[in-house]
């Protein structure tokens, strides 16, 4: 009975219970002993809970002003790392308002905040645009685990290609105008690159190579998601 694996059993029932608080019991019947046996090996509920979270969040990095690495590279990673985890624990961007979870969000919100504000002023502008990107990234990871594979959105575009023109005109107004679809439509890695640069102009664009290299780690690691 490893601190290690109680703390990963703390996360999935936490994920089983909506990342709600942890209770004794179910974590002693998820490890399979009785809670009177878990508390030989457990002394503090909390800290296991808060172990597993810090656990979870090791996996996120968290963009920093005084990083070498430009912000808007790091925001991508982070948003990136955000939905390899919500792979893992769906439930965990969801967590109910006042739990440990939910703390651990709005302390991601408060450190994107400061890294990325150069005003005061941007404050809120900064927040709604990090909640519409973690939105989107959340979307893309539902789609992927509901769907069992990170196949790319070629998938999609298939199946557009098969619908009426004329009833669907605008979907393929990029097609006729440039030929193919830009990659900030297919590429999820674009397509945050094109939203941050939208929803958060204070932050200097990447040069081409930056975001392909991220891509390709994506892609390998990953998957690219749908729409």
């Amino acid at each position: 009975m490893t601190r290690e694996k109680i703390v990963a059993a703390a996360l999935q029932v936490m994920e089983d219970a909506d990342f709600a608080a942890l209770s004794m019991r179910a974590l002693a019947r998820h490890l399979g002993v009785n809670h009177a046996t878990l508390y030989n090996y457990v002394d503090n509920l909390a800290e296991v809970e808060q172990q597993a979270l810090d656990e979870l969040m090791s996996r996120i990095p968290m963009p920093d002003a005084a990083s070498p690495v430009p912000l808007r590279q790091q925001l991508i990673e982070h948003l990136l790392a955000v939905r390899r985890t919500q792979l893992l624990y769906p439930k965990f961007c969801h967590a109910p308002p006042g739990s440990r979870a939910w703390r651990l969000h709005m302390g991601c919100v408060a450190q994107v905040i400061r890294a990325c504000c150069g005003e005061d002023d941007q404050v809120e502008d900064v927040a709604i645009a990090y909640n519409a990107l973690i939105g989107l990234v959340a979307t893309s990871a539902e789609r992927s685990r509901a769907s069992g594979s990170n196949t790319s959105i070629t998938p999609d575009l298939q199946a557009l290609a098969a619908l009426p023109r004329d009833e669907f005109e605008p979907l393929f107004r990029p097609l006729v105008a440039n030929g193919g679809y830009a990659p900030k439509l297919t590429s999820l890695v674009y397509r945050l690159d094109h939203l941050i640069g939208l929803l958060m102009p204070q932050l200097p664009p990447l040069d081409e190579e930056a975001i392909a290299a991220m891509q390709t780690t994506f892609s390998k690691g990953a998957g690219s998601s749908g729409w």
